[in-house]
């Protein structure tokens, strides 16, 4: 499984596997703070089937927060910490729309194996 040296790889390795087909009518902005030592917050903006990932926040309000560690970041990303347990434990908070963060998983295509 390919792993990642820095979140913004992450997030911009997200445009990879956009699948804009999928996003046809989504109009919602998603905000995403890490915190720690190399921490920070990222804004997914989908409108009109295409995804911006953006360091500052944008004009349009959030529909959705996603607020978590950088430890349980990396955890959640690689598949070794379960994002209901998480969330149920407090280490995964999320304010707004649960349902379009639902429905945004399935915008990406995410292979069983990343290979860089």
């Amino acid at each position: 499984m390919r792993r990642f040296k820095t979140l913004d790889a992450v997030f911009q390795a997200l445009k990879e596997h956009f699948r804009p087909e999928m996003a046809q009518g989504v109009q919602a902005v998603v905000a995403v703070h890490v915190e720690g030592d190399h921490g920070g917050s990222w804004y997914l903006r989908f409108a009109n089937g295409r995804m911006e990932v953006l360091r500052e926040p944008p004009e349009e309000p959030i529909d959705v927060e996603v607020r978590t560690s950088e430890e349980d970041y990396w955890a959640l990303l690689y598949g070794e910490m379960d994002p209901v347990g998480a969330y149920m434990r407090g280490r995964l908070r999320i304010k707004g729309d649960l349902r379009l963060l639902y429905q945004l998983q399935y915008l990406f295509r995410l292979p069983d194996t990343m290979e860089s």
